[in-house]
């Protein structure tokens, strides 16, 4: 199966993102980590020692592509016009599904491109949030995040994406999307312990080398 819609882009997108990527490496903004997959830094070494991180984990097996998940986040969220935080796609090859948000990544691209420090990954859980006071729109970071996650809003001149609902959470609750799964299809939890459930991965066909960014998700693929 094949997901290329997350990594489908036109000629005038791939133009748009040559020249902000060139942009970018004149400020001397992208850094080692986002070629070095396998390499990263004494300090990031350390800060992912003391964070437990905690990600996503999506059956495909379980999926019914009810888009519940979609509509719930964009209902407690309030996204932003022409923006989605979480989307649902469909594999071009097989009926399968694929639900995807921001991956709060361990090596997140957005974090390292952002000029004003917009982007933030919190220590206790590895949730990147987006200050949106401070940004100002420069799409660095859409052009940097392999997932496309980073949204930008033509009415308010602004980047937005999903925050694991981390209010949510730290009042005891769970994230909108995996409150109301009604298959459970989509949950999520300790990435550790995530990664130990038989037959998971964190790659399909079509989607980014997760080398890249380390996304924080563990996906149950659709048995053909």
């Amino acid at each position: 199966m094949e997901f290329s819609k997350p990594i489908k882009i036109s000629r005038r997108h791939v133009l748009k993102m040559g020249v902000m990527g060139s942009a970018a490496l004149s400020l001397g903004i992208f850094r080692s980590q986002l070629v070095k997959s396998k390499t990263g830094s004494a300090a990031g070494s350390v800060a992912a020692q003391k964070t437990e991180q905690i990600g996503f984990m999506y059956d495909q097996q379980k999926c019914v592509a009810c888009r519940v998940c979609q509509a719930a986040c964009k209902a407690t969220n309030n996204w932003e016009e022409g923006t989605e935080w979480r989307r649902v796609l469909t594999s071009d090859k097989s009926k399968a599904y694929l639900s995807i948000s921001c991956n709060h990544c361990e090596k997140p691209a957005c974090v390292e491109v952002c000029p004003v420090g917009a982007y933030t990954k919190r220590e206790k859980d590895g949730i990147v949030i987006h200050d949106a006071e401070k940004c100002i729109g420069c799409k660095y970071c859409m052009y940097a995040c392999p997932y496309h996650a980073p949204q930008f809003s033509d009415d308010t001149g602004r980047i937005s994406k999903c925050h694991f609902c981390y209010e949510r959470q730290d009042n005891g609750e769970d994230p909108a999307c995996v409150a109301n799964c009604p298959t459970n299809a989509l949950t999520y939890g300790k990435l550790a312990e995530l990664r130990e459930a038989q037959g998971g991965v964190d790659q399909l066909e079509g989607l980014p080398n997760p080398e890249l960014t380390k996304p924080s998700w563990v996906i149950i693929p659709k048995k053909e």
